[in-house]
């Protein structure tokens, strides 16, 4: 008997229009639905920011927060929060930077960068005035043969030898004998504090010389200075312009403002260098200057001798208010 041929297994039929039609409308559904899910994500992602944006140099307008809108917050299951800008965190090295875009402010930090250190100024220690140690009046002045009391220094050399700030030889004041640096530095020693420091070393003063305490003295007090090459030079004779200057600067006399203003009255002006006026027109003022016989005629290179150092002592002295006021016309007035 005679088997029904079997149908081919690879054989299929062709789609019929409704089942064609069925398809297309279902893929365009699909497509709709994943167009309109794709384009929200979109949407969420961007923030629907208003306004053009530019990629890695945006600038925003208005408040850069990010609002969701109802429908959105229901889709995504959020709520709707106001999202603050975010805060920016400055490192002590950010330099501000201009921006070519003039609607916005940026700080950039530059790697690298140091804050400048402010270093104090180093400060100068504080320099002690000298003690000035001024004797109280003996009851009488020691009397000199050789200094008469019509004397021109009289009364400045009385006054200090009452007080046992100077002293004669064999009972003599030899006023008119020029005055070396060591006997000048003994006649300041006699006014000023012991010292209890180490001494000084000039190579022309040995340990044994009779002046070596006062030279010390006078010169760890502001009054006298060693020269260059480690020499006193004691033996030297100090001209008047140095007695002023040493006076000036160990008294700390005040400077004047105008230095040839107060040195006016003095014709022989000229003659003082113009580093040296400050001082000696400070000891102008201060009515240090005394000068023998003509008051304007100074004479600052010359000597000074015994009376006049004698007479510009007590005067510097006097700046202090201890000693009493001495009529003479010797005295340069300003």
């Amino acid at each position: 008997m005679t088997q029904p041929p079997t149908p081919d297994s690879d054989r299929r039929d062709p789609l019929g229009f409704d089942e064609i039609l069925a398809l297309l409308i279902a893929f365009s559904a699909i497509g709709g639905v994943l167009w309109w899910g794709f384009g929200r994500s979109a949407e969420r992602l961007t923030g629907r920011l208003d306004g053009k944006r530019l990629l890695g140099t945006e600038q925003l307008e208005a408040s850069p927060e990010v609002t969701l809108s109802p429908t959105d917050a229901a889709v995504s299951g959020t709520a709707v929060v106001p999202v603050a800008p975010p805060s920016v965190m400055v490192s002590p090295t950010a330099v501000a930077a201009p921006q070519a875009n003039a609607g916005v402010s940026r700080t950039v930090v530059i790697a690298g960068a140091v804050a400048p250190v402010a270093v104090a100024p180093p400060v100068a220690p504080a320099v002690q005035p000298p003690v000035i140690v001024i004797p109280s009046p003996a009851s009488e002045a020691r009397i000199f043969p050789d200094v008469p009391n019509g004397y021109w220094a009289y009364p400045f050399i009385a006054g200090l030898s009452q007080r046992g700030l100077i002293a004669g030889t064999n009972g003599n004041f030899q006023p008119d004998q020029p005055v070396n640096r060591a006997q000048y530095a003994a006649l300041l020693g006699g006014v000023l504090n012991s010292s209890q420091q180490a001494e000084i070393p000039f190579k022309d003063v040995p340990a044994g010389f009779w002046g070596n305490q006062s030279i010390d003295k006078a010169v760890k007090a502001g009054f006298l200075k060693g020269y260059p090459d480690e020499s006193f030079q004691p033996e030297q004779p100090i001209t008047k312009m140095q007695v002023l200057l040493s006076l000036a600067n160990g008294f700390n006399l005040p400077k004047p403002a105008d230095p040839e203003a107060a040195l006016q009255s003095m014709t022989s002006r000229d003659q003082i260098p113009a580093w040296a006026k400050p001082a000696v027109g400070a000891a102008a003022q201060s009515n240090v200057i005394v000068s023998y016989p003509n008051v304007q005629q100074f004479q600052p290179d010359q000597p000074a001798t015994r009376a006049e150092v004698a007479a510009m002592l007590y005067q510097a002295l006097r700046t202090r208010g201890d000693l009493p006021l001495v009529q003479s016309n010797y005295i340069l007035r300003p």
